[in-house]
């Protein structure tokens, strides 16, 4: 049946605005779900890069939104990489849209080929991958995309400058600077990384305090479901202010994704630029590393949005990570339940900010 007039028009603006009008054909694959947001994808976006089949997808919500930022969006549109012989996909950025204009967007998951997800297996998720990886779709392979400048969080861990992070932060820097809530940037290098973990040492090129160091929770004691959680961070720096953020949640899984027990689902609210940042128990002690959210490109795939779905490297494997490479780190102190006003002031003690710059 042909749409009412109203709607033609707004789709005719969505395909001028979010791509060139000539370079874009929007197919209608569904609603989002049980809403009536619609599900369309760009079949003449598709592209080859390596493996991936990469192609945007565009969710048209029935009204206009205000998000978590407050900022108010009729529509937002996710790149999002398909490997096409696994059936899995992860979204890479997501822009979003409020009538003719680009009202905000988010970074590049920089990590984006290790969090790769399965693809439901719903009508909705079968008529987007049937698009994104038709026989044919893609032609030539594109060159590998220049990095650029991100951030994230950090974690002092000893008195002598060395920084915990996630490796996906620093891996493609070429400067890199932290600094506290307080502080002024200072300079630092990479130390060690462990890409399977995602983990990272930074070393401050300075010999000048940098906040206290975090007390990390014994590995004799990991986290446990249900227990009650704080992050400390600094997400969507140029977004939001440039303070720290603390948010609180519970344990709501002993393992991630895929059933990955190197990590922990947590539902304490995370944003990009959290990755590397502290999770912390009731007492103030770290128990996990932030290192990603579950993409929007979720929502496209299954046809709902998750609602704070987020992961944590376990504070066991950190803890080996950095024994490994002869830091020592404090553990086991603070016993007493915080309030967590306490504990987010614990943590900013210990979080830090971490600028990367890849030009």
């Amino acid at each position: 049946m042909r749409p009412p007039r109203p709607v033609l028009l707004v789709l005719l603006t969505l395909t001028c605005v979010s791509t060139p009008c000539l370079a874009s054909r929007w197919v209608d694959v569904g609603n989002a779900g049980v809403s009536t947001d619609k599900v369309m994808v760009d079949a003449d976006s598709v592209q080859k890069f390596e493996q991936f089949n990469v192609v945007d997808v565009m969710t048209l919500y029935s009204a206009p939104r205000v998000n978590a930022h407050n900022i108010t969006l009729d529509r937002h549109v996710q790149r999002d990489a398909f490997d096409c012989a696994a059936r899995t996909v992860v979204g890479i950025r997501t822009i979003g849209y409020l009538g003719d204009k680009q009202v905000g967007s988010g970074p590049e998951t920089a990590d984006w080929r290790i969090k790769m997800v399965p693809i439901g297996n719903n009508p909705l998720s079968n008529r987007v991958y049937a698009i994104a990886c038709a026989s044919g779709a893609g032609g030539t392979p594109q060159a590998k995309p220049k990095p650029r400048s991100s951030s994230g969080s950090g974690i002092v861990v000893d008195d002598v400058g060395d920084v915990l992070t996630d490796n996906h932060v620093v891996d493609h820097c070429k400067s890199l600077t932290v600094k506290t809530s307080n502080s002024k940037p200072l300079v630092a290098t990479g130390a060690a990384t462990d890409p399977k973990n995602d983990l990272a040492i930074l070393k401050i090129a300075y010999d000048v305090p940098l906040g206290d160091p975090a007390y990390f929770r014994s590995q004799s004691q990991p986290a446990r479901l249900g227990e009650e959680v704080g992050v400390i961070g600094y997400p969507l720096p140029g977004l939001l202010s440039s303070e720290p953020k603390a948010t609180f949640g519970q344990v709501n899984s002993v393992a991630g994704y895929n059933n990955r027990y190197t990590l922990l689902q947590i539902s304490a609210p995370v944003q990009p630029g959290n990755s590397g940042g502290p999770v912390l128990d009731q007492s103030g002690q770290v128990i996990g590393v932030v290192v990603s959210q579950a993409s929007l490109a979720v929502a496209a795939i299954v046809g709902n949005v998750p609602q704070n779905v987020n992961f944590a490297i376990r504070g066991e494997v950190t803890q080996i990570f950095l024994a490994a490479r002869g830091i020592k780190i404090t553990t086991g102190r603070r016993r007493q339940p915080l309030s967590t006003e306490q504990i987010a002031a614990v943590g900013l003690k210990s979080t830090v900010f971490v600028q990367c710059s890849a030009e």
